[in-house]
C-alpha cells in the first residue's frame, strides 16, 4: 500500500496547530488584544504583580505597549528550591505585552490602528480580551456592551489586515517569479502548486473572518506561510472579564454566546475571569488571612445561591492565564538545581538537548558531549528527602543522553561539554 504522505502532514497537531507557524525561540511573548477599556492593561498589571501599565479610562491611554514578565507558577519549580534552599532562585517567565485598543476600521489606520496593528505583529501569541460586564463609570468606545460584536470587530480588523497583507504577498511572489525565470512584466505568470493551494485556503478563511492559524495546511504550506506576516496565524486564547458577581457563579448570559461563537470562528480556548475580583484579591496581597477570609466569603456567596463543588470555589484565574499563554506558545521548562542555584530554563516543545544545551550558553552547545537527566516525577520520588541526585542513580533513573534526545518538561540537567579545541565566539 503506498504512503498516505498527504494524510500524515495536515493531521491535528493539537497545541501546535498555531505555533507551527511562529518563530523557533525561547524567548516569545503573548499580548493583549482587545477594544479600549476591557481591563487589558488592569489585567496586565495583575499578571506582573505590580502598576506597570497606566490603567485609566480613555480609549488610547496605552500607545506604546507594555512589555511585563510573570513569574509562570511552577510546583516542580518550587518543589526543587525547597530541596536545594539555594541562595539564587530563577523561575521561568511569560513576556505579555499590553497593547492599546483597536476600534472598527483600525485596519484602515482609524484611531492609531496601524500603529497597534504593528505591535499585534510583533508578539507571538494573543490574548483576546472581550468585555461581559456593565459598569456606567466605564464608557465603552461603542456605547454599549455586546461582546460578541466586539469579537466581530477585533476578528474583522485583523483579517482585514491579512487580506491587505495577502494582496502585496500576491505581488512578491510574482517579482520573485520574474526574476528567478528572468520574465517580462508582460509575461503570464504561473504560481507553483504549493503556492497556489495555500494563497486559496489562507483568502477563504481570512474571507470567513476566521484566523488562518485554524486552518489544516500540508508541512510544505506551512513553511510557505510562515514568510507571508500573517497575523491571525499566532495563537489565540479568549478571555472574558465578566463583573465579580458573574464570575462568583460562572455564569452570564454571554458565555454561551462567546462560546458558540468561537466554535464557528476556527475553535479556541475560552477563559472567563473578573478583573474586579482579582483586583480586589491583589489589594489585599500584604495579609495572606484578609486573601483567605476573601476568598472564602466569594465561596460562601456561590454556596448561598445553591452552586456547590470545585468549580465554584473562588480562586485567582492569574496563574491558569500565565500557564495557558505559555502552552498556546507550546513553551516548557528544564532546569539546573544545586545548592547555588535552582533556575528554570525556557525552550520549545521538541528541542532537542544540544539545543537546551545552548539556551544556558551558546559555548555548551558547540561543545556539546552528553546530558545527564533525571524526570522531575523520578528525583521526586526516589531522592529521599536528599538534595542530591544519589537516590535517582541508584534506581537507575539518572541517565546519560546525547545529541538526538528531546527534552521532556520538567528534566533536570546537567550537561558535559567541552569547547577547548574550539573557537571562542
Amino acid at each position: 500500500m503506498p504512503p498516505k504522505k498527504k494524510k500524515e502532514e495536515v493531521e491535528d497537531l493539537g497545541a501546535m496547530k498555531a505555533a507551527r507557524f511562529g518563530r523557533v525561540k525561547n524567548d516569545l511573548a503573548m499580548g493583549f488584544v482587545g477594544l479600549p477599556n476591557v481591563g487589558k492593561s488592569t489585567l496586565t498589571n495583575l499578571l506582573a504583580g505590580a502598576a506597570h501599565a497606566e490603567a485609566a479610562n480613555y480609549p488610547f491611554c496605552t500607545i506604546d505597549p507594555n512589555v511585563v514578565r510573570c513569574i509562570v507558577p511552577d510546583q516542580k519549580f518550587k518543589y526543587l528550591v525547597d530541596c536545594w534552599k539555594p541562595p539564587s532562585i530563577v523561575p521561568a517567565a511569560l513576556k505579555v505585552t499590553d497593547i492599546a485598543g483597536l476600534i472598527r476600521g483600525a485596519s484602515e489606520g482609524a484611531g492609531l490602528g496601524n500603529a497597534f496593528l504593528s505591535h499585534i505583529a510583533a508578539v507571538d501569541g494573543i490574548f483576546h480580551l472581550v468585555r461581559g460586564f456593565d459598569d456606567d463609570d466605564i464608557v465603552h468606545v461603542d456605547d454599549s456592551v455586546d461582546p460578541i460584536r466586539d469579537l466581530d470587530t477585533i476578528q474583522g480588523e485583523l483579517c482585514a489586515k491579512d487580506r491587505e497583507t495577502m494582496g502585496k504577498t500576491e505581488e512578491r511572489e510574482k517579482e520573485r517569479i520574474r526574476k528567478e525565470k528572468a520574465m517580462s512584466r508582460q509575461a503570464e505568470i504561473k504560481f507553483g502548486d504549493t503556492f497556489l493551494s495555500a494563497f486559496e485556503k489562507v483568502n477563504k478563511l481570512l474571507e470567513a473572518n476566521n484566523p488562518v492559524q485554524t486552518g489544516e495546511f500540508t508541512n510544505s504550506e506551512v513553511e510557505l506561510i510562515k514568510d507571508w506576516g500573517l497575523i491571525t496565524t499566532k495563537p489565540q486564547i479568549y478571555v472574558v472579564n465578566l463583573s465579580k458577581k458573574n464570575f462568583i457563579r460562572k455564569a452570564s448570559k454571554w458565555l454561551p454566546k462567546i462560546k458558540e461563537w468561537v466554535d464557528t470562528h476556527g475553535g479556541g480556548q475560552v477563559i472567563p475571569m473578573s478583573c474586579e475580583f482579582e483586583q480586589e484579591y491583589w489589594d489585599l496581597k500584604d495579609d495572606k488571612a484578609a486573601q483567605k477570609a476573601y476568598l472564602d466569603e466569594c465561596t460562601q456567596e456561590a454556596k448561598d445561591q445553591g452552586l456547590t463543588g470545585p468549580a465554584f470555589v473562588a480562586k485567582s484565574i492569574i496563574p491558569r492565564l500565565i500557564r495557558s499563554g505559555r502552552q498556546a506558545l507550546c513553551l516548557q521548562s528544564f532546569y539546573t538545581a544545586g545548592p547555588k542555584e535552582v533556575r528554570a530554563w525556557t525552550i520549545m516543545k521538541g528541542t532537542l538537548a544540544p539545543q537546551a544545551a545552548g539556551v544556558i550558553h551558546t559555548d555548551f552547545e558547540r561543545g556539546f558531549i552528553k546530558a545527564e537527566v533525571c524526570g522531575f516525577d523520578d528525583f521526586k520520588k526516589y531522592h529521599g528527602g536528599k538534595a542530591s541526585m544519589a537516590g535517582p542513580k541508584e534506581a537507575g533513573k539518572y541517565n546519560q543522553e546525547g545529541k538526538l534526545y528531546e527534552m521532556q518538561d520538567g528534566d533536570i540537567v546537567v550537561f558535559m561539554h567541552n569547547t577547548s579545541g574550539g573557537k571562542k565566539k
